[in-house]
């Protein structure tokens, strides 16, 4: 028996510990995160389900802007139309699949570069060559696939379920959390893709375990990183929140380097709020500028990590923007580095024939929290509404 299709007998077999109240919890086996089988249930009930946040609206700006992915294996082509709305659709041509666009750009319309079928920015079908002999064929009935696609803000979500629940049901406790922050306005300084090798939970899991700051961090953020008393919240659907903490910005001495964000303007200077919006966003508030991660699974064992980062727009627009950015990308590099080298370790773990799984400490209840909940996605219906006391 694979470990997707266990019983419940056999889940709480094999994580009956992680399944108790996290002052007596142990973390999960290494089958979580290594495991090909389970990552094709993700892969199902997960990424195929759910919204997915795939960026920012201004990287697509202007009418006949577009940027293509692949999401989980899954090929989309997300546009500006000519009206100025954003859509996402299947990046496969009707004929035989060959992706539309590739890369990002600006177009007038999509051309298969295999048999020159050629699509608007609305997804009609507006040519295909040689085929008015095609008994029944009519270009007009033919579109690419549309996908659910929304806005919060100015990030962009996708769904690759043709009907997934409601965006503002999806969207509405992180919204009631960080909705203040007003980031419509806001412009993307920074985005980065950067390949790890680890399973893509581990490093959602990483980014709410503040129980590794004040070690592993200890010469970096954990010099001024209170986190004894980690003001956690955990919600429906997985999400965890990470209410006001004492942290700083991603610079040498934490202190603010450009002006705050205008909502956080009257905030301490430390000020820092965090957050998982499931399945795979880690978001962070600082006093000026908001820190989004995607983790994408590669295979069960490799992952791409999305890092974007907006501050207010004159900011990201001046000319002393190149030298904030230097700034930034100086201390973020060393802060990631330290954590790239654990969840890299942590993969090893997984497959270590003789490691049983540790203890939890209560410091890992937002940890927890999102471990159940993507136990309950993949082996069952349980859907916890709050992680074990």
């Amino acid at each position: 028996m694979d470990s997707t299709t266990k019983t419940a007998g056999g889940i709480e077999t094999s994580y009956a510990k992680t399944l108790l109240p996290v002052t007596q919890a142990a973390h999960p086996t290494g089958e979580m995160y290594h495991d090909p089988a389970v990552l094709e249930r993700e892969k199902q009930v997960i990424f195929g389900e759910d919204w997915l946040c795939i960026g920012r609206a201004e990287e697509i700006a202007n009418p006949g802007d577009y940027k293509t992915f692949r999401l989980v294996e899954q090929p989309v082509l997300l546009c500006r139309k000519s009206d100025g709305t954003i859509a996402a659709y299947s990046n496969t041509c009707l004929h035989r699949g060959v992706e539309v666009a590739t890369g990002a750009g600006n177009t007038k319309e999509f051309t298969c570069p295999y048999h020159g079928w050629l699509y608007n920015l609305d997804g009609q079908l507006i040519g295909a060559p040689y085929m008015r002999d095609s008994e029944g064929f009519d270009r007009k009935n033919c579109k690419l696939p549309a996908l659910p696609c929304e806005t919060f803000q100015g990030w962009v979500f996708v769904s690759l379920n043709k009907t997934p629940e409601k965006f503002e049901t999806f969207i509405a406790e992180f919204a009631e959390k960080f909705g203040y922050l007003d980031m419509e306005p806001m412009r993307l300084g920074i985005q980065r893709d950067i390949p790890l090798n680890c399973n893509w939970k581990l490093m959602v899991e990483n980014f709410i375990d503040f129980y590794h700051i004040g070690v592993l961090h200890k010469d970096t953020i954990g010099r001024y990183m209170k986190t004894t008393d980690v003001p956690y919240e955990t919600r429906k659907r997985g999400q965890v929140f990470i209410n006001e903490y004492d942290a700083g910005s991603h610079t040498k001495s934490g202190e603010v380097f450009v002006e705050p964000i205008p909502a956080l303007k009257d905030k301490p200077p430390r000020f820092s709020q965090a957050g998982v919006l499931t399945p795979n966003v880690n978001f962070f508030v600082r006093p000026d500028y908001v820190m989004l991660y995607s983790s994408w699974p590669v295979d069960a064992n490799t992952m791409i990590m999305k890092q974007f980062i907006v501050f207010p727009r004159h900011i990201v627009e001046s000319p002393g923007f190149p030298e904030v950015k230097r700034q930034f990308l100086e201390m973020s590099d060393k802060i990631l580095g330290e954590d790239f080298a654990m969840v890299e370790s942590l993969q090893n773990a997984s497959r270590a024939r003789h490691f049983v799984p540790g203890r939890m400490s209560r410091l890992e209840k937002g940890v927890q929290h999102f471990i159940l909940h993507n136990l309950d996605r993949i082996y069952g219906e349980r859907q916890m509404a709050t992680a074990a006391e």
